[in-house]
């Protein structure tokens, strides 16, 4: 009986024993569950921070760039255009004296030159065109004036971009549009370049390419240009793909992002 007693006794020790290491496994892997939700809230917490800091600073920026904009545009640019005319005015009227008739043909030419510089920012920092009557006005002159330098030929296909109204957006994909071009002129040789916006079901999708020199992809470096494209393509909700190969020449970009339905 006694022999009886302690094998019981000692099977209740041990299965009392299991009941608390099985209990004590339990309330760890939920303390680790726990520990490993919170942490990933925080990062998620910390990203979505992040992202709302993000799309913060670039609103901000693009409001200062618009009011510079304005400012150049509206009045530094206009007081040019009056002080030109008093110019023209003035050279009308000494007619007498060559020197100062050169003088005066120097500070009108200087003037001239300012005004054309002033209206270049104003339309670099926030275009009119874009502000006032849409994208596709923008686009349509901004491919006039690369076209008029026969250096390099761009054609845009953005009758698509309809099915986009919302005037953040728009900014973004012209910016990207903008750093693009910019990387193509600088680098790229390219006599070619093609924008084409296609419909791909409830999204929209965007491709950039040219005919240049190409490049390694694997040395692409994060610069500021392909670090504005790659914010700004994150803005869009879009996934965006750059391409190049030296060997068969040229680059490919690729950014796909929904439209307005999808907001």
């Amino acid at each position: 009986m006694k022999d009886q007693e302690l094998m019981l006794t000692i099977m209740f020790g041990v299965i009392i024993m299991l009941v608390v290491i099985v209990i004590t496994i339990w309330f760890f892997n939920q303390g680790q569950k726990k520990i490993i939700a919170i942490k990933l809230q925080k990062k998620e917490n910390e990203l979505a921070f992040q992202k709302t800091l993000l799309i913060n600073t670039v609103k901000t920026q693009e409001t200062e760039r618009d009011r510079i904009s304005s400012e150049l545009h509206d009045d530094i640019a206009s007081k040019l255009n009056i002080i030109h005319l008093n110019i023209h005015l003035l050279k009308k009227k000494i007619k007498d004296d060559p020197e100062v008739e050169k003088l005066i043909d120097q500070i009108e030419s200087s003037l001239k030159q300012s005004t054309e510089r002033t209206r270049n920012l104003s339309h670099e920092l926030m275009p009119q065109l874009l502000k006032k009557f849409g994208i596709h006005h923008a686009l349509k002159e901004m491919a006039n004036i690369i076209n008029i330098s026969q250096v390099v030929q761009l054609s845009i296909k953005s009758e698509h971009l309809i099915q986009l109204n919302d005037d953040f957006k728009l900014l973004h994909l012209y910016r990207i549009i903008q750093e693009l071009l910019n990387n193509t002129l600088k680098y790229a040789k390219a006599s070619i370049v093609e924008i084409v916006f296609e419909l791909d079901n409830e999204f929209l999708v965007m491709t950039y390419r040219d005919n240049g020199i190409g490049f390694d992809p694997e040395n692409l470096t994060s610069g500021l240009g392909i670090g504005n494209i790659k914010t700004r393509s994150e803005l869009l909700k879009g996934v965006y793909k750059i391409t190049s190969d030296k060997t068969k020449k040229g680059m490919l970009f690729y950014l796909k992002f929904p439209n307005n339905d999808q907001d």
